[in-house]
């Protein structure tokens, strides 16, 4: 059996950066505790100078402008379920193992297609500004050591010769156990796995022993498996509510990038989308956006919500969104041999979708004749995706 973990480190500034426009290419800290206890949990790279358990003032003091900020657990909500999306698409038994950790189930896959699928995943993720890595190994907490240690990816073929030059804080010793295996000369998890397990659990104790099993890279626990998203959609609060276009299409990407994934994962499609605004005055603002056919790109998205956005115009200022997805399953079809379909489907079909966040979606389509008395009445229906054939022609020519 073969397990793989995706990792993010730093995941709450991670989480926290790709949640707000404002802060991208800025010297951002996030930071744990209260007044002249307050100090560094993580940093972002552009803080020089700052690193993790610095105290808050004295970041202040080497890296003029930066910015301390806390924990934001909703946005970390967030990028938990885009790593969970992201974790789906490799097997259907995902486990979210800790926040910024997903371990996946690999019993069945094959080896080369899943290798090729976590590749395109982190560059997926990093994209959507939530640098992972992840690795392959035979355990869960193998593929996790891996994973901590990849740069992006690692693949874990003999456990023990990978195990044993890793230093003994990947094994996570409490702070005196740390201390007195450091007097033994014990630096490394080889060091610790050749010393008998027995021995390091009369002198150690209980906790003793599971460390050396964390060492060896024993890991015979089960997996705490979750179901994948069956509804797709995403929403969030402005404190304080914005007026201007940026922040809205910012959050609109982060939170279509993952709806798109989860609808990826699930094997469906978005055959719509649904935009509410919900504004300062407490109304709302709905829009429903018909897609040309069922696809999962967020680009094209993206482009018919902006369209719709840059002609919006509202009486207060916006206080929340939210964007969720119709699924349905996508298109299977296959072209004729003489067909003469659209040169560029995805350009043709986005076209119409921005016309129909211009002048509405009613207002859009193909003309056809109604059967009526009145010449001039006539239908929008759907444009064909490739021109029909002709028809035969009649038995009897018409008179």
């Amino acid at each position: 059996m073969s397990y793989a973990v995706l990792f993010v480190p730093g995941f709450p500034l991670h989480a926290l950066l790709r949640s707000e426009a404002g802060l991208a290419g800025r010297p951002v800290a996030l930071v744990g505790g209260e007044g002249r206890h307050a100090l560094v949990l993580h940093a972002s790279r552009e803080a020089l100078g700052v690193d993790p358990g610095l105290a808050s003032a004295l970041a202040l003091s080497r890296c003029p402008g930066i910015v301390l900020r806390t924990r934001d657990p909703a946005a970390e909500v967030e990028a938990q379920r885009l790593l969970i999306a992201a974790a789906f698409t490799l097997s259907p038994r995902v486990e979210s193992t800790a926040p910024g950790c997903c371990t996946a189930d690999l019993q069945g896959a094959a080896p080369a297609a899943t290798e090729a699928a976590l590749r395109l995943r982190l560059l997926e993720l990093t994209a959507a500004s939530l640098p992972a890595r992840a690795a392959i190994g035979p355990s869960p907490l193998v593929a996790l050591y891996a994973a901590r240690d990849a740069a992006p990816l690692r693949v874990v073929d003999d456990a023990s010769a990978f195990l044993s030059p890793l230093p003994l804080s990947a094994a996570d010793p409490t702070p005196d156990q740390a201390r007195l295996l450091a007097s033994w000369g014990i630096h490394t998890l080889g060091d610790l796995t050749a010393l008998p397990k027995g021995g390091i659990g009369q002198r150690l104790g209980p906790e003793g022993a599971a460390l050396w099993d964390r060492a060896a890279g024993r890991d015979e626990r089960v997996l705490r498996l979750i179901e994948p998203a069956r509804t797709f959609a995403a929403g969030w609060d402005y404190e304080p509510p914005v007026e201007s276009l940026e922040p809205l299409l910012f959050l609109l990407r982060r939170h279509a990038e993952r709806i798109a994934l989860e609808l990826r994962a699930t094997g469906f499609a978005a055959e719509s989308l649904a935009l509410t605004l919900r504004l300062e005055d407490d109304t709302e603002l709905r829009r429903d956006f018909r897609l040309p056919e069922p696809n999962t790109d967020p680009d094209a998205w993206l482009r018919a919500l902006h369209t719709h956005l840059e002609t919006l115009r509202t009486a207060a200022r916006v206080a929340g969104l939210r964007l969720a997805a119709a699924p349905a399953r996508p298109p299977r079809k296959q072209d004729g041999l003489f067909d003469t379909g659209l040169r560029d489907p995805a350009a043709f079909w986005d076209t119409l979708a921005r016309l129909g966040a211009l002048v509405g979606d009613e207002r859009v389509g193909t003309p056809a004749p109604v059967d009526t008395y009145r010449p001039d009445t006539y239908t929008l229906g759907r444009p064909a995706e490739s021109v029909p054939p002709p028809e035969p022609p009649p038995l009897h020519p018409r008179r």
